[in-house]
């Protein structure tokens, strides 16, 4: 299946193992990808808009570039995610319970997830909890 440079809208991904995969430069706009190995997957240059990554685990993701609105990360593991000065978080739907442990955000996108009214809760597998991941000052 070629995920590479394609749209690929209101896809059902839920529960796979799609670790190592490339969504490159791809329209991944409200897709499901609950519970899904996305382990060491490209999402560069990709629109991810709406998409419900609840429960996946994104560790090692390259997001560069990427723009999360409306994007569903709670209880999603975002662990050493390569994220650029380019990869905005503005308009992300939900991090509860997220694990943002070693991804390095610029400053402005930490203060704004640490703001987030969804900033809260502990990730369910890595019992981490979200505030500590992102490094809030609390």
């Amino acid at each position: 299946t070629i995920t590479r440079g394609v749209n690929l809208d209101r896809s059902d991904f839920k529960g796979q193992n799609l670790k190592g995969v490339a969504f490159q430069q791809s329209i991944v706009r409200d897709s499901d990808f609950r519970g899904t190995n996305l382990v060491g997957a490209s999402f560069f240059d990709a629109t991810i808009d709406g998409s419900d990554f609840e429960g996946a685990d994104m560790s090692l993701c390259n997001v560069e570039m990427a723009q999360f609105n409306r994007a569903n990360l709670k209880n999603t593991i975002v662990k050493d995610m390569y994220v650029s000065g380019s990869t905005l978080f503005e308009g992300v739907k939900s991090i509860e319970g997220s694990d943002w442990s070693d991804t390095y955000l610029r400053a402005d996108q930490k203060k704004y997830l640490c703001e987030h009214p969804t900033s809260k809760g502990t990730n369910p597998v890595t019992g981490v909890e979200t505030r500590e991941s992102l490094m809030c000052l609390d």
